[in-house]
């Protein structure tokens, strides 16, 4: 159990720590849409948060389902949905310690009425650095929901 401990004390101390370097680029950065109609809140200047717009061609009711489905295939240690507002706040836990917040809102596309935007924020409630796993959980999600959207649309062969 000693070793165990130190891991966790070493690992809270590395999130925890000022920052030392330059910030990456996010690799997440390709996702983007216009992110100034992005309705959720912005990231802090800090690496341990993602924010993202994907557009779809899909209509924004069938594009949230898919964002529901691919969210509780996730885990998420909790779940709100507002259907009437597009709008899901998931938590997730990391390291049996620390919670991720997620953020996604699906929002009409301005120029086709069966398009949309998956709009998604991921982000750590503690730290400054959380190693990628914000980014990374985005990418997941993103995956996640193009699969769900592949199984809801019907194939022409």
């Amino acid at each position: 159990r000693p070793a165990c401990a130190m891991h966790i004390v070493v690992l809270c101390a590395f999130l925890l720590a000022p920052p030392t370097m330059a910030d990456s680029p996010s690799p997440t950065a390709a996702l983007s849409a216009d992110p100034g109609d992005n309705p959720l809140p912005a990231c802090p200047d800090t690496p341990n948060c993602e924010r993202v717009s994907r557009p779809y061609a899909a209509a924004p009711d069938s594009l949230f389902r898919a964002a529901q489905d691919a969210a509780a295939g996730m885990g998420p240690v909790k779940m709100d949905v507002s259907p009437g507002t597009r709008h899901m706040h998931a938590v997730f836990r990391v390291a049996l310690l620390f919670k991720d917040d997620v953020d996604v809102a699906v929002t009409q596309a301005a120029d086709d009425p069966d398009a949309s935007v998956l709009h998604i924020r991921s982000a750590s409630r503690v730290g400054y650095s959380d190693l990628g796993v914000n980014a990374r959980r985005v990418e997941r999600f993103v995956g996640a929901v193009h699969e769900a959207l592949a199984a809801t649309t019907p194939r022409s062969d």
